[in-house]
Parts: C-alpha cells; sequence; structure tokens
C-alpha cells in the first residue's frame, strides 16, 4: 500500500504543474488577445465614420444643388416671390456653411492625411469656388434669372470637379481602410503567433520535464509489465530470464527495487511450480523412455474417439501391435541396446503419424495407434485401416542401427474396429491384443483383423484383386451379347456385356468384380479390351448383310471415359477395324456425365462428329434432370430396369416411365426400356410411346456363338 501511495504521488505532482502552466497561459492569452482586438476594433470604427461622412458630405451638396438649379426655373417661370428666393438664399448660404465645416472636418481627418493629402486639398479649393457662385446665383435670382443660370452653370462646373475629387476621395478612403485592417490583422497576428510560439516554448519545457520523469516511471513499469507477462506466457520450465528486473533490483533502493525484488522473488516460485507440475503430467501421461502417451493417457484419448464417433457415426480402428522377437535384441546386445530400438521405433511412429493419429507405448515393447475417421462404411474403414497398417508395417520392418550394425525386428498387429456403440475401452484393448497375438500364430510379420469375418473379407478381397490381374494378363474374360428389338421383335442391335469365367472359381458375377476393377484402376484395362473387342464384333457383322445394319451398345466406366486420350482411341479403334461409327453405340451412365458435364458434352460431340452414337444408361435412378439432359448430345436414354420389373402394378413407375418417354420424344431422343420379361410389360411400354426393348422376353446374354437374329 505505501509503494502504491509513493507512486501516485510521483506521477501526481507532474500532473498538477502542468495543469497549473497551461491555465496561467491560456488566461494571459485570453487577456491579451481581447485587448488587441478592442484596439483594432476601435481604429475600424473611426475609419468607417470617416467614409460615411464623405459619402453623407457628397449627398447633401448634391441636394443643394438641385435646389438651387429648381429654384432658378421657377424664377424664370414667375412661380417665387422674392421672399421665397430670399428665404432660399439664406438657406442655401447656411447649408454652405455648414457643408464647410464638414470639408474642414474631412481636411483635418487621419485617414484622410495618410491618404492623399493633396487631393484633400484640391477638394477644398473646388468647394470653395462652388460656394461662391451658388451663393452669387442665389443672391441675383430676384433680379435676373438667366445671370443667376449663367453662375449655376459655373457653379456646375466646380460641382463636378468637386465630385470627381469626392469620388476618388472615397475611393481611397476606402482601399485605406481597407488596407489598414490589413495591417492591424498582419500586426494582431504576428502577435498571437509571437504569444502561442511563447506558450509553446513554455509548454514544451514543462512538457519534456514532465516526458522526462514520466518515460523514467513509464521504463520501469514497463519492466515490471513486462516481467508479469513473460511469466504469464512461460509454459516450459525454463529459466524466466529478466534482465531490467534483476538489474533494477541491483541499482534501485527505493519503491521499484522492492518491486524487482518480490518480481524475482515470485519469478522462483512460479518456475519451481511449473518444474513440478511438467514432472507429474510426465510421469502421469507420458513414458519415461520414449516419451510417448502412455496407457493412461491413451484411455483419455479414447474415451473422447468413442464419443465422437458414437455423435458422427464414423468408424475407427485400434492398431495393436509388438515387435517380434525383441526378446533376443535384449539377450544378445543388453537392454540399453533394446531401450535404443524403441526409442527409434518411437520416432518413426511420430514421423508416419505427423499428428494425425493417436500413439501410445502401453508396456514393453507394445505400441498402440489409433486410427481416425476412417468413414461411415464398415468395409471401406477396414479397407483404410488395413493399408494405414501395412504402411507402417513396411515402415518399421526397416532395419534400426545399434552400435554401427544393423538389425531387423518385424512388427505384429492387431486391428480392431470400433464405432463408439456398445463398446468399452477395457474390451477394444483385449480384441486388438487378441488379434495381435493371431497375427503371430499365423507366422509374425503379420496383420490381423479380430473381426473373423472382416478378415475373411478383406482376405477375398485381397485374393480376388490379384486374380483379376491374372484375368486380365491371361484374357479369362468373354464378351457376351444381349439383344435389343423394336415393336415387331426384330433384332436391330445388342448390348456387350463382359463375363469373367474362373478357372478355379467358375462363373464370376460382375457385381463383385466390377467395383473392385472400378477402386484399384483396373477398370481402364478393362474397358479398353471390351471397347476393342466390340469393334472387332461389328466388323464381323459388317461384313454380312443380313447383320450390318446391327447397333452394338458398349458400357464405358467414368474413369475410362474422363482419359484425355478417350476420344483419340476410340477414333482409332474405329480406324483400325474399318467399322461404321453409326454402329457403335456407347453406354455412359447420369454419373459419369454430371461430374464434368462440359468436358462431358466436348468429348460426345467430337464422338457423334464422326457417327458415333450414344445412349444413357440407368435413367433415372440418378439427378434425372432437364438442365443437364437438353444440353447432352444422346441419340438414346435406357430407362432402367427397375422402373420396368413392376411397371403393370405399381402406378408410379408407370408415370415414372411414361413421363421418361414423352421427356424423350419432346427433345427428339429415342428410348429403349431394358428388363423386359413379360409380353404385358412390352404391351403397356408400346401403349406409351417405347419403340425399343431389351431384357429375357427377347433373349438373354449369350456368347457370340449362340447370338442369333430372329426374323
Amino acid at each position: 500500500m505505501k509503494a502504491s501511495r509513493k507512486l501516485l504521488l510521483l506521477i501526481f505532482w507532474p500532473v498538477v504543474l502542468l495543469s497549473l502552466f497551461a491555465v496561467i497561459v491560456a488566461y494571459w492569452s485570453l487577456s491579451s488577445i481581447k485587448t488587441q482586438s478592442y484596439l483594432t476594433y476601435q481604429k475600424q470604427v473611426q475609419d468607417l465614420h470617416v467614409v460615411q461622412q464623405a459619402a453623407d458630405f457628397s449627398q447633401e451638396i448634391g441636394g443643394l444643388h438641385r435646389r438651387v438649379a429648381e429654384a432658378i426655373v421657377q424664377a424664370k417661370l414667375g412661380q417665387l416671390s422674392e421672399v421665397q428666393l430670399y428665404r432660399l438664399h439664406t438657406q442655401i448660404v447656411d447649408g454652405m456653411d455648414a457643408l464647410s465645416g464638414q470639408v474642414q472636418a474631412l481636411v483635418e481627418s487621419e485617414l484622410l492625411l495618410e491618404v492623399n493629402h493633396g487631393s484633400v486639398l484640391l477638394l477644398q479649393q473646388e468647394f470653395q469656388s462652388y460656394r461662391r457662385f451658388i451663393i452669387q446665383a442665389t443672391d441675383i435670382i430676384a433680379i435676373d434669372p438667366s445671370v443667376a443660370q449663367n453662375y449655376l452653370q459655373q457653379a456646375q462646373e466646380s460641382f463636378i470637379q468637386f465630385s470627381m475629387y469626392i469620388q476618388r476621395i472615397t475611393y481611397l478612403l476606402a482601399e485605406r481602410t481597407e488596407v489598414r485592417s490589413a495591417e492591424e490583422f498582419d500586426v494582431h497576428q504576428r502577435w498571437l503567433y509571437g504569444l502561442i510560439l511563447a506558450g509553446i516554448v513554455g509548454l514544451i519545457a514543462v512538457l519534456l520535464l514532465v516526458l522526462l520523469f514520466s518515460s523514467w516511471i513509464s521504463r520501469k513499469m514497463a519492466y515490471i509489465a513486462d516481467a508479469l507477462s513473460q511469466m504469464a506466457r512461460s509454459d516450459n520450465c525454463q529459466t524466466i530470464l529478466l534482465p531490467n528486473i534483476e538489474q533494477m533490483h541491483a541499482k534501485d533502493s527505493g519503491e521499484f527495487g522492492r518491486m524487482a525484488g518480490a518480481l524475482l522473488s515470485f519469478r522462483d516460485a512460479v518456475e519451481r511450480r511449473k518444474q513440478a507440475e511438467a514432472e507429474a503430467f510426465e510421469l502421469a501421461f507420458y513414458d519415461s523412455l520414449t516419451h510417448l502417451p502412455n496407457r493412461r493417457l491413451l484411455i483419455e484419448r479414447l474415451t473422447h474417439a468413442l464419443a465422437l464417433n458414437h455423435r458422427t457415426k464414423q468408424i475407427s480402428a485400434l492398431l495393436c501391435f509388438d515387435l517380434d522377437n525383441f526378446k533376443s535384441i535384449n539377450d544378445a546386445q543388453g537392454h540399453r541396446a533394446g531401450d535404443q530400438v524403441l526409442v527409434e521405433l518411437a520416432e518413426r511412429l511420430l514421423e508416419w503419424a505427423q499428428n494425425q493419429n493417436h500413439i501410445a507405448r502401453i508396456g514393453g515393447d507394445e505400441f498402440v495407434v489409433v486410427l481416425d475417421a476412417l468413414g461411415s462404411d464398415q468395409e471401406q474403414a477396414a479397407s483404410k485401416a488395413e493399408q494405414a497398417a501395412e504402411q507402417l508395417r513396411a515402415y518399421l520392418n526397416q532395419p534400426y542401427f545399434i552400435k554401427g550394425e544393423r538389425y531387423f525386428s518385424t512388427p505384429s498387429m492387431g486391428i480392431v474396429l470400433f464405432t463408439g456403440k456398445n463398446e468399452t475401452i477395457e474390451d477394444l484393448l483385449k480384441q486388438s491384443e487378441t488379434a495381435m497375438y493371431n497375427a503371430k500364430s499365423n507366422g509374425r510379420n503379420r496383420i490381423s483383423f479380430y473381426d473373423p469375418m472382416m478378415q475373411q473379407v478383406l482376405v477375398e478381397r485381397a485374393a480376388m484383386e490379384v486374380a483379376l490381374r491374372e484375368a486380365i494378363e491371361q484374357s479369362q474374360f468373354e464378351l457376351f451379347y444381349q439383344p435389343q428389338v423394336d415393336q415387331a421383335q426384330l433384332v436391330v442391335g445388342a448390348e456387350a456385356l463382359i463375363r469373367w469365367h474362373h478357372p478355379e472359381r467358375g462363373q464370376v458375377s460382375p457385381g463383385d468384380f466390377i467395383p473392385l476393377a472400378e477402386e484399384t484402376g483396373q477398370i481402364k484395362q478393362l474397358g479398353a479390351w471390351v471397347l476393342e473387342t466390340a469393334c472387332q464384333q461389328l466388323k464381323v457383322w459388317q461384313k454380312n448383310h443380313a447383320t450390318a445394319h446391327l447397333t452394338l451398345s458398349v458400357n464405358v466406366s467414368a474413369q475410362q471415359f474422363k482419359e484425355v486420350s478417350f476420344v483419340q482411341q476410340v477414333k482409332q479403334l474405329i480406324d483400325q477395324t474399318q467399322i461404321r461409327p453409326q454402329n457403335l453405340k456407347i453406354e455412359l451412365t447420369e454419373s459419369t456425365v454430371l461430374e464434368s458435364v462440359n468436358e462431358a458434352v466436348e468429348k460426345m460431340r467430337q464422338l457423334r462428329g464422326i457417327g458415333v452414337k450414344f445412349s444413357l444408361d440407368d435413367f433415372g435412378t440418378g439427378y434425372s434432370s432437364l438442365q443437364y439432359l437438353k444440353r447432352l448430345p444422346l441419340d438414346q436414354i435406357k430407362i432402367d430396369q427397375s422402373f420396368v420389373k413392376d411397371i403393370n402394378e405399381d402406378v408410379d413407375d408407370a408415370v415414372i416411365v411414361q413421363t421418361i418417354i414423352a421427356m424423350s420424344h419432346a427433345l427428339g431422343i429415342e428410348v429403349i426400356a431394358e428388363g423386359v420379361e413379360t409380353q404385358a410389360q412390352k404391351h403397356l411400354l408400346e401403349r406409351q410411346g417405347c419403340r425399343f426393348y431389351q431384357g429375357y422376353l427377347f433373349g438373354k446374354p449369350c456368347p457370340i456363338k449362340d447370338f442369333h437374329i430372329s426374323s
């Protein structure tokens, strides 16, 4: 409290001194400005009075002159008596005497003497001459008005000269008044500037003193504030450097010195507390050897992951592994060498994870990795987890260097998926360990899933992928052809459908290997083979008059269609096989086209330019929007079999089919319905305007040797 009061007093007195000086300077400045303004005002009033006198004089003498002129005219007409003329003479004489006094006052004015003394004397002379003639004219007007008229004319000449001098003097008076005002303003301004400058100099002097004193206090306070801020921001346990506070403590013996000492003591206490907290946190949540999170921190993070997955419906994976034959390294090289391997393994884990996955050491050579956000599909999540585990396994299979020598130690990994629903952390840890031991029992350096069914799915998928690659290399595929007919049930074309004859598995369903081929990218090779085989078949049909008119529809996947060279590939096949492009029909799905409408339209237009036709497959199951449909250069729309199946029983399906047909006809696009299996379906489609059909009613997909054209 005492220190605070002293600091307040140190700040209070400079503020009081500055305020008092400001009040004195302001009062003196205002008083001086008031006096100077009053003097200037008085001079301006005097000058304006002189100008007003000159104007009044000119007006009065003009009035007297008009009265004399009017009296002479009236005297000539006999309208004035001698008494009236005598009174006029008296009035004119009195008026001239009064004007003489005004002229004398003007002559003696300070302003006229400053302006033009010579013009004032001429004014006085011309006025006296005018006065003499005008008095003579009024004196003789009663005897002889004609003579009075002559005197008036002579007075008129003096009047004109006199008026010119009056105007000149009035102009000079006004000009001089303006000049004097400007001079007075300049004097006042210079005086005011001097006054302000003196005040500023004094104020600056006081401010400098105050600033010097304030800067000294501010610097001390800034040192204190910086020290407090640094201690508040410091999260580590390293020494907090406060050189300014230490210097203040050494040199200042007053209140600032005591405050610096208190801060240094507080700094030491903060460091000791943070050091203790960091050590306690490290011991509680991190492994002392690898500095990875331990089981306790892993459980906290898993708790959060379970809750998050439960809310977001996401799937995560818990990967548990240890090193195969790690005991042999400890036995042969000692525990220190084993510790070096664990430290290097932890570094690899951190580098691989890149803060995207949670990792922990839960004991010995056993580690855990949590793989988050693997999606909501169980099979896809398992696939992603397996890929991540394979990457980690390959990374950990690299040699470890101990004392300059290379050692190999492979991991065995167990994986369990979790969604956060009806699962506990202990169960997950046990299940992942069980899967890990299963990997060890199956030969080590392996990955094993806890879920046997999922494990089987992944094994089968991997086997299918290998088999698919071999099937492409060994040409195990064949094209089947399903006829497409018109209203008269005459075959007008066919759709080419790929089939896989595995030497051991037998016939493999396209629903099993087509999605896998798309996922692995092998669909491009399959698609190229299908397109080439279809063109070869068209070439054969083209040579036979009975089949030369047939069209052949080929399904093209999105990956194949998006290839930059797709258009060129089709053109080359057409050139090589010498087929009629009009007989080749490429079937695309809505999703394939909509991924990039502009690009799709451009490719379709290029191929249509040489005669190739396009059909939109599975129409009605996707967006089915006129917005894009009217932009696509289509020749045909294929109604999906899901609408045809129940067309006779489901009113909604019938309405959808009718709408598709009407819309297609309005756009000038041909319609074909697939999945037609009964005559009732065909008749209803025919009544609604559909002219082409495909389905079991007309023929199942079959090899080319079994494909026949009915007459």
